[in-house]
């Protein structure tokens, strides 16, 4: 990026999280920005249509261009160097970079055939051991019982979990009569900021999306009230300086927005 100069074009491939967050920082960086995809909107697997839609126009405000329904076929590249991206249906897109961010596996090569697998990743108790009970695995490798969802194994990709499941393998290991901390008790959460948006999501992504506040912040910002907080059973939120907009949460869990006016919320019914 430092080696592109102002007004360069970028071509980032993917519409989730790692598209989303690399396409703000080249606009912040001064690139002309392409976002393809094939999917019908962006963060398809966790934003509702609603909430993607007014993602897509704000990142519109900024410059952004969104190529939806394709893929990159292809690259050109001159002397060592890309000039070009390649759809499938022939377009060309002039490229002084190209970021890839469409999604990664779980490197557990190392370990198939020692380590019972589940989910794309090493299997692990509440107490995050595998089958092995010497070896423990955490973070994205990690697939782990979720108490918020009956016990129901899951292998979640983000930095805080990494960090809570560390933690509690480190504390039942290093315990000298055996582990007694109890099984994790991991809510899974995510969180971006990208421009002057942020998010957080909490729970699962399942049921029906119902949406609730005000996605219009045209009109001048007002002083924000007292935060209200209550029980994961209530709806919840605090404020922050920033504008933005919390993402689907389910009913056992609840969703911070961090806004100027009237707090936006999506929660699933189920």
């Amino acid at each position: 990026m430092r080696s592109c100069p102002a007004g360069a074009d970028a071509v980032v491939v993917g519409g989730g999280y790692i598209g989303m967050e690399c396409a703000a920082a080249l606009v912040a960086n001064r690139m002309k920005v392409t976002v393809v995809f094939p999917g019908k909107h962006l963060m398809a697997n966790l934003f509702t249509p609603k909430i993607a839609e007014f993602y897509e126009n704000y990142y519109e405000s900024k410059g952004v261009t969104f190529i939806k329904g394709t893929a990159v076929s292809s690259l050109q590249i001159s002397s060592g160097k890309v000039t070009a991206a390649i759809l499938r249906d022939g377009r060309r897109l002039p490229a002084d970079m190209v970021v890839v961010g469409i999604g990664a596996r779980a490197n557990t090569e190392l370990f198939e055939g020692q380590l019972a697998m589940e989910k794309g990743g090493i299997k692990v108790d509440g107490q995050m051991r595998t089958s092995d009970a010497s070896v423990y695995a955490v973070g994205d490798v990690a697939a782990f019982p979720v108490k918020l969802l009956g016990g129901e194994v899951r292998r979640l990709e983000h930095v805080d979990c990494a960090r809570m499941t560390a933690r509690h393998a480190v504390a039942g290991a290093l315990e000298p009569l055996g582990p007694i901390t109890g099984e994790i008790n991991y809510v899974p959460f995510f969180y971006s900021r990208v421009f002057a948006l942020s998010w957080r999501f909490y729970g699962d992504n399942a049921g029906e999306a119902v949406h609730f506040g005000d996605l219009d912040f045209s009109a001048s910002p007002s002083p924000p009230s007292a935060p209200k907080f209550g029980n994961t059973s209530n709806y919840a939120w605090a404020w922050h300086a920033t504008v933005g907009v919390a993402a689907a949460v389910s009913i056992a869990a609840f969703a911070y927005w961090y806004g100027w006016k009237a707090p936006y919320l999506a929660k699933r019914h189920f």
